[in-house]
């Protein structure tokens, strides 16, 4: 089981990410997202420790609600604790709407 599992929230965002099934040999994992009262599924999930073995690791996901549209997030953490986590992203609807959100999440 990878360190990565886990509950991480963002209040800046109004935002929870719920990590499951982490695999460390490939830097993959799946989970759920939610913001503002939609929930996401995460579609891809992907990280990366610096030269493949050190600290600190990028994270990137994406997750999709089909009838709101997607999210987009770059994540960094200094370590394989994972307790702060910097975090950037953005959300587009299918109205057109595009938002940038940005924020620590804390892993709970």
């Amino acid at each position: 089981m990878s360190s990565i599992n886990g509950t991480y929230v963002n209040d800046n965002a109004g935002a929870k990410l719920v990590i499951t099934d982490g695999n460390d040999s490939n830097g993959t994992f799946s989970g759920t997202f939610s913001q503002g009262g939609v929930n996401y599924d995460v579609s891809y999930g992907h990280y990366h420790f610096q030269n493949s073995t050190g600290q600190p690791t990028t994270i990137t996901f994406t997750g999709l609600n089909g009838s709101s549209g997607f999210q987009a997030w770059s994540l960094f953490s200094p370590d394989h604790n994972y307790k702060k986590v910097r975090a950037v992203g953005s959300r587009t609807n299918f109205d057109g709407e595009v938002v940038g959100l940005a924020g620590e999440f804390i892993k709970q």
